[in-house]
């Protein structure tokens, strides 16, 4: 008889594969295999602690992303300033206009490839310091529970798994237990 046990995908964050967990769990009557998904990605976004570090994420990219509106907008102002003078200013005046166009353009992409390169690499960091603790959880309890490997795993390749298989609740609590969110001491200046 096969039993199942998953961690589900939660809206949230929506990442293309998760873990697979495949297990083998000893019965009195006989020897059973257990397996399902587990999405790991989901699981972190789920604690208390992944929560806040998923915030503070947001919040360092809010005022880049506000820049980028901005010079979006400027880029957007040069552009249609450039099409209402067509006909009516010189042609110097025009290649002026087209000179600081090609220079807002650039400033936006240079902003827009540094701030991707950044968030890409602090959003690394992070996955990878509260991966390594969910990855311990998981652990524990896979030994607790006597399961014997974890897999990557596509959810839309599983036709079907019983909802009542879902661990995910059980590892979030897990971790929030093991890694419980520490009041931050009181900081006489804001990090820069």
């Amino acid at each position: 008889m096969a039993n199942a046990v998953w961690l589900t995908p939660k809206p949230r964050i929506a990442p293309q594969g998760g873990l697979f967990v495949y297990t083998t769990v000893p019965s009195t009557r006989t020897f059973g295999t257990s397996y399902g998904p587990a999405a790991k990605v989901e699981a972190l976004a789920s604690t208390a602690e992944g929560k806040v570090r998923l915030k503070e994420l947001d919040d360092w990219a809010r005022p880049r992303q506000e820049q980028l509106a901005k010079l979006d907008k400027e880029v957007n102002d040069l552009k249609n300033e450039i099409l209402s003078k067509q006909g009516t200013v010189t042609n110097d005046a025009l290649a002026e206009l087209n000179r600081q166009l090609v220079a807002k353009q650039r400033e936006f992409e240079d902003k827009q490839r540094d701030g991707k390169r950044d968030f890409d690499q602090k959003q690394q960091v992070l996955l990878r310091e509260l991966g390594g603790k969910l990855q311990q959880v998981i652990n524990e309890y896979s030994a607790q529970k006597q399961y014997t490997a974890v897999f990557i795993f596509k959810p839309d390749d599983l036709a079907y798994l019983d909802p009542a298989a879902d661990i995910t609740d059980t590892i979030v609590n897990l971790y929030d237990e093991k890694y419980p969110l520490a009041a931050k001491p009181a900081s006489s200046a804001p990090a820069k």
